[in-house]
C-alpha cells in the first residue's frame, strides 16, 4: 500500500517530515496546508510541488489525501486532529498529542467514533533501537527493572514570544521534550506511575525552564526524569535491573547506525544495527496499520498516549505550569474549535416550575479532577442534548460547583441549562444552614438561582415543618425554583408534604435517593436511603413525584470491574480519576445472590440486544412507571457515550418483570 499524505502547518518539523516522505517507499506527499496560500506555496515548491492549500480546512477537504500529519503548535493539535478525524481521514499528530489528558481523551474519542486511525508522532518509538530495548526488557535480559534514568533537555536563548517559552503556545521543557523520557519510562516500567513528585524553575512567562520528576510505579520501578529548554542535559537513558543495566547514548534521535551497551554481570554486550530515517520508520508504520485496517499502532497506541498525557499533567501540576487555555478567565472553547451547539440525542421532559425543559439524563458534577476535564465532559454532554447538571455544596470542597459555574459562564449557556443543587449535609444538616450554604453555592455557580434544590441529608431530630418553612423562604426569595429531599425516608417525605399542604406552602416535588436494578444492601455512605422498595415506588407514582436517582448504574456493578473482582478478588482501579468506588464498597453494597441473578439476566438481555450490560441497567431505571431523571457519573467521554446509548433501549413489561426476578419468562 502507498499512503497519500497531507501536511498540516509548515514549521520546521514539517520540513523534516516532508524530507522523510521523499525517502519513503510507502508514503507520498500530495498536499500541504498552511494559514496562508503564500506559505503553503513556498513549502510545496521546496518538496516537489504538492497541492498547496491556503487553509487547514482546504487540506482536510482535499479528496486526494488519505492521511494528514499535524505539525501545528501544541494548543492546536486537538482541534485540527478532531476535525480531520471527523472527515474520516487518518491522523499522525506531533507530540505531545494534546495540551492535556482531557484533550487527548477527546481526540481518542473522535478516532473511536469515526473509526479512523490516530497515532501520536513519537518517531523514536518506531525505531529499531527502541524496539530492541523493549525486547530485551521483556525477555528479562537485565532481570527485574528497578530504576530508570532518562533525560532530554537543551539550552535555548530566551524569547518570550517564541514557541519554546510562550505560555499561550504551551511552551516549556515538559511539553516539548520532557514527554520523551516520560513515554520511555512508562514503556520500560510497563505500567502507569502511582506517584509523580517534581520540582522545577519557571521562566517569567510561566513555562518551565527546567524540571525533574521522580516517578514510582506499582511494580516497584522508580524512574528519574529531567527536562528543560533552559539547560543542557546528557539526553541519555539508563535502565538498571537486578541482573544488569542498559545505557543508551542517543535514545531520542533515531540514528541510522545505532548501538548501545548491555551490561550483565561482568559481561558487556554491544547491541547495534542500522535503520531508515526515523521519520521514515514512522511513515512506514502508519502505512502498515492502514493497510491492515488498524485504528491504532502498537508502537504508540491510544492508551499509551492517554497515560503519557495524564503523567505530563501531573508533572506540570507539581511544577506549577498552567497554560492560559486551562484557566477559568481564559478557558479555551470547545476542543473541536466549533461554537457550542445542542442536538436532540438526549430527549427532554417538562418539569413544572422549571423554566427550561430538562434532559432525561443528569450529568453528575462530583468527580471532575480539573476544569479542562470538566469542560470537555460538559461540552460533550451539552452537545448531545444534555442540559441538567447535578452538584452539591460539599462536593470537592466547593470545587465541583466552581467548575460548573466557570464552564456555564465561559459558554454563556445559563438560560439553556438547569442546575440541581444540594445542601445541609451532615453534620450541618439543620434549616439554619440552608440559606448561607445556598448563597455560597450560587456564588460558586455564578448564578442567581438553582432550578432544583435538594436537602442533601435528613435530620430526623428536626421537625419536617421547620425544613419546609426554610425551603419556602429560599423559594419565595427566588433562589430555588422547586425543591425536594435527597436520602429521605418515605415516612419523612410523606410527613413533609402533608405539612406543606396543611400550611398552604410548597412541598417536595422530587426525591433523590438511590435507585438501580441492583438493590443497595448497605448504604454507600452514612445516611444514604434507597427508593428501591415497593412502597416507595408506589408512592412516587401515586404522588407524581420525580425521582433523581443517584448511583443509578450501581457504581460499577454492571461493568467489567465486577468480572475482575469475581475472578481475581480485585479490580483494576483507574488512577486517572480522583473519585472511584472501591472494591470493598462494591462487595458491601451490592453483592447478594439476588443481585448476582439480576446482573446475570442483564448480561443475557444485553447480549441479545447487542448492547452493554450497563445499558440495560440504565434503561431499566429510565423505564419505570414514575418519572426518573437518572444521575450519571461518567469520568470519560466513552462512559458518557455508553450511558447515552441506554436511551435507545426499550424494555417491555415482561422484560422488566424478568430483570426484577418477578418472572422466569419474558
Amino acid at each position: 500500500m502507498s499512503t497519500n499524505w497531507g501536511i498540516l502547518a509548515t514549521g520546521r518539523i514539517a520540513h523534516k517530515f516532508a524530507d522523510a516522505l521523499n525517502l519513503s517507499e510507502t508514503g507520498t506527499l500530495v498536499a500541504v496546508g498552511s494559514r496562508t496560500l503564500d506559505s503553503a506555496t513556498e513549502f510545496a515548491a521546496a518538496w516537489g510541488d504538492p497541492t498547496a492549500h491556503g487553509s487547514y480546512q482546504e487540506l482536510i477537504d482535499d479528496p486526494n489525501v488519505d492521511a494528514i500529519y499535524v505539525s501545528t503548535p501544541h494548543p492546536q493539535h486537538a482541534e485540527w486532529t478532531i476535525k480531520i478525524l471527523n472527515e474520516g481521514k487518518a491522523v499522525l499528530c506531533e507530540k505531545p498529542l494534546g495540551l492535556n489528558h482531557p484533550e487527548v481523551m477527546a481526540m481518542v474519542d473522535a478516532a473511536q467514533e469515526n473509526r479512523c486511525f490516530l497515532m501520536e508522532a513519537f518517531m523514536y518509538r518506531c525505531h529499531p533501537q527502541t524496539l530492541k530495548l523493549a525486547e530485551l526488557i521483556q525477555e528479562g535480559a537485565i532481570g527485574d527493572i528497578r530504576h530508570i534514568h532518562a533525560t532530554f533537555g537543551f539550552h535555548a536563548p530566551f524569547n518570550p514570544e517564541g514557541r519554546l517559552f510562550a505560555s499561550e503556545l504551551a511552551g516549556g521543557g515538559i511539553m516539548d521534550v520532557g514527554c520523551y523520557p516520560i513515554s520511555l519510562a512508562r514503556l520500560i516500567a510497563g505500567s502507569e506511575p502511582l506517584s509523580v513528585h517534581a520540582s522545577g524553575v519557571l521562566a517569567e512567562t510561566g513555562v518551565d525552564l527546567y524540571s525533574a520528576a521522580l516517578l514510582t510505579f506499582e511494580n516497584g520501578v522508580v524512574a528519574h526524569v529531567a527536562t528543560g529548554v533552559g539547560q543542557q542535559l546528557d539526553n541519555t537513558v539508563k535502565v538498571f535491573g537486578t541482573k544488569g543495566q542498559i545505557h543508551i547514548q542517543q535514545p531520542w534521535i533515531g540514528a541510522t547506525d545505532w548501538k548501545f551497551d548491555l551490561l550483565a554481570g561482568n559481561e558487556v554486550t554491544e547491541m547495534s544495527g542500522s535503520s531508515k530515517n526515523p521519520y521514515v520508520c514512522e511513515i512506514d508504520e502508519v502505512d502498515r496499520c492502514l493497510a491492515e485496517g488498524s485504528l491504532e499502532s502498537p508502537r504508540m497506541d491510544w492508551q499509551d498516549s492517554l497515560g503519557n498525557a495524564f503523567t505530563l499533567d501531573r508533572w506540570r501540576d507539581e511544577t506549577g505550569v498552567v497554560y492560559p487555555q486551562e484557566r477559568a478567565t481564559t478557558l479555551a472553547g470547545p476542543v473541536n474549535g466549533i461554537s457550542l451547539g445542542s442536538s436532540n440525542r438526549i430527549s427532554h421532559i417538562k418539569l413544572e416550575g422549571v423554566n427550561t425543559d430538562v434532559s432525561r439524563l443528569v450529568m453528575g458534577c462530583d468527580n471532575q479532577p480539573n476544569l479542562p476535564h470538566a469542560s470537555i465532559m460538559f461540552d460533550a454532554f451539552f452537545e448531545m442534548g444534555g442540559n441538567l447538571f447535578d452538584t452539591a455544596y460539599i462536593y470537592g470542597g466547593g470545587r465541583m460547583e466552581t467548575f460548573l459555574g466557570q464552564w456555564i459562564a465561559s459558554r454563556g449557556v445559563r438560560d439553556s441549562v438547569a442546575i440541581i443543587g444540594k445542601g445541609a449535609h451532615t453534620p450541618l444538616n439543620h434549616p439554619d444552614h440552608i440559606r448561607p450554604q445556598l448563597n455560597q453555592s450560587l456564588e460558586r455557580l455564578q448564578s442567581n438561582h438553582v432550578d432544583l434544590y435538594f436537602l442533601h441529608r435528613d435530620n430526623e431530630e428536626v421537625p419536617v415543618g421547620e425544613w419546609i418553612d426554610a425551603l419556602n423562604e429560599v423559594k419565595d426569595a427566588g433562589l430555588v425554583s422547586i425543591f425536594g429531599g435527597s436520602n429521605w425516608s418515605l415516612d419523612r417525605i410523606r410527613a413533609a408534604n402533608a405539612y406543606a399542604k396543611s400550611s398552604e406552602k410548597a412541598g417536595f416535588k422530587a426525591v433523590s435517593n438511590q435507585f438501580s436494578l441492583a438493590k443497595m444492601l448497605s448504604p454507600v455512605w452514612a445516611g444514604c436511603v434507597s427508593a428501591n422498595d415497593d412502597a416507595y415506588r408506589k408512592f412516587l407514582l401515586e404522588e407524581n413525584l420525580l425521582l433523581c436517582p443517584w448511583s443509578s448504574q450501581a457504581r460499577g456493578f454492571f461493568t467489567e470491574r465486577f468480572d475482575g473482582l469475581q475472578e481475581h478478588g480485585a479490580s483494576k482501579v483507574d488512577r486517572r480519576s480522583w473519585s472511584h468506588p472501591a472494591d470493598a464498597e462494591m462487595e458491601r453494597c451490592w453483592f447478594s445472590e439476588e443481585n448476582f441473578e439480576r446482573r446475570r439476566r442483564a448480561v443475557e438481555l444485553a447480549t441479545e440486544k447487542g448492547v452493554e450490560t450497563i445499558n440495560i441497567a440504565l434503561a431499566y431505571v429510565l423505564a419505570q412507571d414514575f418519572t426518573t431523571l437518572p444521575l450519571i457519573g461518567p469520568r470519560y467521554l466513552s462512559e458518557l457515550r455508553s450511558s447515552v446509548r441506554s436511551l435507545d433501549i426499550s424494555l417491555s413489561d415482561s422484560e422488566l418483570d424478568w430483570l426484577e426476578l418477578e418472572s422466569e419468562n419474558r
